[in-house]
């Protein structure tokens, strides 16, 4: 009885003891404590820039604000057409055909609680008159302008849907009157001369004769278009244009006489005022603004 007793105890020892080994092992399948704090994230704030952060607060801050008013300057090319206005073809010799020429500009611009706007500058713009002579497959092409520039002043207002949307963006309603400095003196002068022939030995003389001058005083342009206007970035903004122009008194003048045997048979004028179309784009740089707190940011303050 004695030996079972012993026996029983060493085998309840035994595995006690193996027991106690169970749960140490199980230590050995845990992560080191290194590999636990690889696992933690850094921390975003002390990752994050300086500039990053100012340029956060700056967006933030103009979220509250409202554009009052905005200085700019800039600088617009495209398309202008002008004719000319012939009050006789002398029997389909003599035509005016519309051109189409290059124009560039720069300018000066204020804005106003993005809804209106005033500019003014420089137009390299030139009032053109054409004259063209019939002269079977190879017309002879007569072309004047005067000293290509004037002085716009201009004013826009912002209309339609794109009246609510941001600061810069949308359509514009655009009206104005140009001072257009002509020059002064004779432009040119040319004389043409042919022969018709009636029979063997009967013939005509035929000339043409043409002189044209610029005006001596200055005269305008009006104007009505519409624009439409991107805001690129804080300081840029991208515009296209269409504009409907109305000369305001004539530019150039040419007067042409057609005779026969140095006889006077008929005369015609050709006169040339800036009315036609024009069409562009326009590049702006905002070099200064004017804010103001808004009203919903105000109430919550």
């Amino acid at each position: 009885m004695k030996h079972i007793s012993l026996l029983s105890f060493l085998v309840a020892l035994s595995v006690s003891a193996q027991a106690q080994e169970v749960v140490i092992d199980t230590n050995y399948y845990a992560p080191p404590p290194v590999v636990r704090r690889r696992v933690l994230m850094a921390d975003a704030d002390q990752n994050t820039s300086n500039a990053g952060r100012r340029a956060d607060k700056r967006r933030e801050l103009l979220k509250q604000l409202d554009e009052v008013q905005t200085w700019y300057v800039g600088a617009e090319g495209g398309w202008r057409t002008d004719g000319s206005i012939l009050s006789n073809s002398l029997d389909q010799l003599v035509t005016t055909p519309t051109q189409t020429k290059v124009n560039w500009g720069v300018y000066l611009g204020y804005t106003y609680r993005n809804a209106w706007t005033l500019e003014t500058g420089y137009m390299q713009s030139p009032t053109h008159l054409n004259i063209r002579i019939a002269n079977g497959s190879n017309p002879l092409v007569f072309n004047y302008q005067n000293t290509g520039f004037g002085i716009p002043f201009r004013i826009k207002r912002r209309i339609g849907l794109g009246s609510r949307a941001a600061n810069g963006t949308g359509f514009w309603l655009t009206g104005g009157a140009w001072l257009v400095p002509n020059g002064s003196g004779q432009m040119g002068e040319f004389s043409l001369i042919g022969y018709t022939y009636r029979g063997r030995n009967r013939s005509d003389t035929i000339r043409l004769t043409n002189t044209t001058t610029v005006s001596k005083s200055i005269t305008g342009l009006a104007e009505l278009g519409v624009e439409y206007a991107a805001r690129l970035s804080p300081q840029l903004e991208l515009g296209f244009y269409m504009r409907k122009y109305w000369g305001l008194g004539n530019a150039l003048r040419s007067d042409l006489a057609y005779t026969v045997n140095k006889t006077s048979l008929q005369t015609a004028t050709v006169v040339a005022n800036g009315t036609g179309w024009g069409f562009g784009a326009s590049l702006r740089y905002i070099y200064g603004r004017q804010y103001e707190m808004k009203k919903s940011a105000k109430s919550i303050n």
